[in-house]
C-alpha cells in the first residue's frame, strides 16, 4: 500500500513499514567475581561493588588475614568497573560480637548483635542515655563507624521505634542491630556504657568445603550460580589452602567456569614460587582439571604497597585481583576479543620474582603467564595463554577461549524466545537471520577475521542441520563458525533447542574441511 507523505482525510490510515532487523546484544565480560576473607560483610552472599570505598563501606578495608581486600582494589586500579564479592568464612565457627544494653530496675534489655560476623566490632563501644518517656539516645563508637541515634523510641507503633530506624537495611546502623528481649515483658534502656564482645572470624576451620561445598550448601563458589553478570572468577585467597586442597579448589573453580562459560584467574600457591614450580604447577592443574581451557595460570606475585608498613614499603600479593582489573579494562576498552597481554599492571611496583628472556619464553609454552619488568614501559603482563595443554589447541589463548564464550552466552540469551516455537522452516530462518545479524557485528567491530563477512562467519539452519530425527525429538540445530582474530582457529559453536530450553555449546573436535579449520560440532543435547 502507498501511503502519502501527508496524510490529509480524516479517518484511520494505514501505513507498511519495515521493521529494523533485531540484533541480539553481547553480555558483558567485564564483570569479575572475587571470592576470599574479609574483616567483615555479610558472609557467603554475592554482593555488587562498583568501587574500592564502596568495598570498604561493606567488608572493611585491608586484612591482615587475606587477601581479598588487595585483589579488589587491584581490580579497580587497573580499570574494572564492577565486580560481585563473597565473604567466605565457617560458619560453623563464625559468630557476631553481641552486648546488652543498660536497662532500668531489672526490667528486660535490648540485645546489640553486630551486623556480620567477625572480631572486627570485638570492643565497639555503645553508649546509652534514657531520655525517659520510652525514648532514649545511643552512640556507637567502633573503627568501621561513629554514629549517634537520638530520639529512639521503644513504642513499636512510633516512627521512631528503634527496630525500624537502627536495623534499616539502607540508613540504619553499620555495626549493630537491635532486638528486643525474648522474654520479660516490655524493654527499657537505662543510662549507661557497654562493649561488644564474643565475635569471631570463623577463619582459623575455614576450608575447601567452604569455597567449593560438595554437600550442596550454598556457600564459596556456589553462591556465584545465579549471578548471570561474572564472567570473570577469581579467589585470592585460596592460596591459605594445602597444596592438595587449592588443586581441588582450582579444579573445582574452572569446571563451574567451563559450565557458566566464564573465565578463571589462578595464583601460584607463593611468592618464593620459582620459575620452575611455576610450570610444575601449570602441569599440575593441566593433568587434574579437563576444563584447563577456561582458566589461566599468572607469574609471579606482584609487589604492591604496604599498608601495614612505612611509607615505600611493599610486601608480595597473589596477582589475581590485579589481572581481573587488566582483562577487563581491555574489554571495557577495545573488546574481549583482543588478547589481553602487554598490558601495565597498575599499582605493582615490581615482580617477586624476575624473568629473563629465556625463562619468559619457557614458561608461555608451558602455558604460565608471565608478569615483567620493561625498562621504561612499566610492569606488564606478557602472556595471554589459558591452561589448555595442546600446544596448538583451539583453546589456546585467552581471548579466543572468552570470545567464543560470550557468543555462547550472547545466543544463548537472545534466543530464549525459540522454546515451544513450532520448529518450522519459518522459525529455522528467523534464527539463522538473529544469528547471522548477531555475528555481523561482531565482524564489523574487527571481533571477527576476514576480509568479508562471509570469510569471518558461516551460519546454517534448516533441514539438513535439523533432520526429521532431531524435529521428532523437539530439536533444532544452528550450526554457526566463526572466524576468531589470529593466531584462532575457525571454530563451530552448536546451538540446540530440545524441551529442556536452548542450548549452545562450543564442540572441541576437529574434522578438515575446505578452506580454514572448522571445529566440528559432534553432539547434540537430547530432549529432556
Amino acid at each position: 500500500m502507498t501511503v502519502p507523505a501527508v496524510l490529509r482525510a480524516p479517518g484511520v490510515d494505514v501505513e507498511w513499514v519495515t521493521a529494523a532487523p533485531v540484533v541480539p546484544a553481547a553480555v558483558r565480560t567485564d564483570v569479575a567475581g572475587f571470592l576470599g576473607i574479609a574483616q567483615r560483610g555479610p558472609a557467603h552472599t554475592p554482593v555488587r561493588i562498583t568501587s574500592w570505598s564502596l568495598f570498604q563501606s561493606v567488608f572493611g578495608g585491608y586484612d591482615q588475614s587475606g587477601w581479598l581486600a588487595f585483589a579488589v582494589n587491584g581490580f579497580f586500579a587497573n580499570g574494572g568497573n564492577a565486580c560481585w564479592v563473597v565473604r567466605v568464612l565457617d560458619p560453623a565457627t563464625a559468630s557476631a560480637a553481641t552486648a546488652v544494653l543498660p536497662t532500668v530496675g531489672g526490667a528486660a534489655a535490648l540485645t546489640a548483635t553486630a551486623t556480620s560476623d567477625g572480631t572486627w566490632a570485638n570492643g565497639a563501644r555503645l553508649t546509652t542515655v534514657d531520655l525517659g518517656g520510652g525514648t532514649f539516645w545511643l552512640s556507637v563508637d567502633s573503627p568501621a563507624a561513629q554514629e549517634v541515634w537520638a530520639g529512639l523510641s521503644l513504642d513499636p507503633t512510633n516512627p521512631a521505634y528503634f527496630a525500624l530506624v537502627v536495623n534499616d537495611p539502607v540508613r540504619g546502623s553499620a555495626v549493630i542491630n537491635l532486638a528486643p528481649p525474648a522474654v520479660g515483658g516490655p524493654a527499657t534502656v537505662g543510662s549507661g556504657t557497654v562493649d561488644l564482645s564474643g565475635g569471631a572470624d570463623g577463619l582459623a576451620t575455614l576450608q575447601l568445603e567452604n569455597y567449593a561445598p560438595s554437600s550442596g550448601a550454598t556457600q564459596g563458589l556456589a553462591t556465584l550460580g545465579a549471578v548471570d553478570e561474572v564472567g570473570l572468577v577469581a579467589i585470592p585467597d585460596a592460596v591459605r589452602l594445602s597444596a592438595g586442597d587449592l588443586t581441588s579448589l582450582y579444579n573445582a573453580l574452572l569446571v563451574d567456569c567451563a559450565a557458566c562459560r566464564r573465565f578463571a584467574l589462578l595464583d601460584q600457591p607463593s611468592p618464593a614460587c620459582s620459575p620452575q614450580q611455576a610450570r610444575n604447577w601449570a602441569i599440575t592443574l593441566q593433568a587434574s582439571s579437563t576444563a584447563a581451557a577456561f582458566g589461566c595460570l599468572g607469574y609471579p606475585w606482584i609487589l604492591a604497597q604496604d599498608p601495614f608498613g612505612s611509607a615505600g614499603d611493599v610486601l608480595p600479593v597473589p596477582a589475581s585481583g590485579s589481572l581481573a582489573g587488566v582483562y577487563a579494562r581491555t574489554d571495557l576498552t577495545t573488546g574481549v576479543y583482543k588478547a589481553p597481554a602487554n598490558a601495565t599492571v597498575v599499582g605493582a611496583r615490581d615482580v617477586a620474582w624476575p624473568v629473563d628472556p629465556a625463562t619468559h619464553a619457557w614458561l608461555n609454552a608451558g602455558s604460565v603467564n608471565v608478569i615483567t619488568a620493561r625498562p621504561g614501559r612499566g610492569i606488564r603482563l606478557m602472556g595471554a595463554r589459558t591452561l589448555d595443554s595442546a600446544e596448538a589447541g583451539t583453546w589456546r589463548y585467552v581471548n579466543i577461549r572468552r570470545l567464543v564464550s560470550m557468543i555462547e552466552l550472547s545466543l544463548l540469551a537472545a534466543l530464549s524466545w525459540l522454546v515451544f516455537e513450532p520448529n518450522s522452516p519459518a522459525t529455522q530462518a528467523e534464527v539463522e537471520r538473529e544469528v547471522r545479524a548477531f555475528l555481523l557485528t561482531l565482524w564489523e567491530a574487527g571481533a571477527l577475521d576476514g576480509a568479508q563477512a562471509s570469510d569471518a562467519m558461516s551460519v546454517q539452519c534448516d533441514s539438513s542441520t535439523t533432520t526429521a530425527a532431531d524435529e521428532a525429538a523437539g530439536r533444532l540445530i544452528c550450526l554457526i563458525g566463526v572466524q576468531p582474530p589470529v593466531p584462532a582457529e575457525f571454530v563451530t559453536v552448536r546451538i540446540a533447542l530440545s524441551e529442556a530450553g536452548v542450548q549452545v555449546t562450543g564442540e572441541q573436535g576437529r574434522t578438515a574441511l575446505p578452506g580454514p579449520t572448522v571445529l566440528a560440532a559432534t553432539g547434540v543435547p537430547s530432549a529432556q
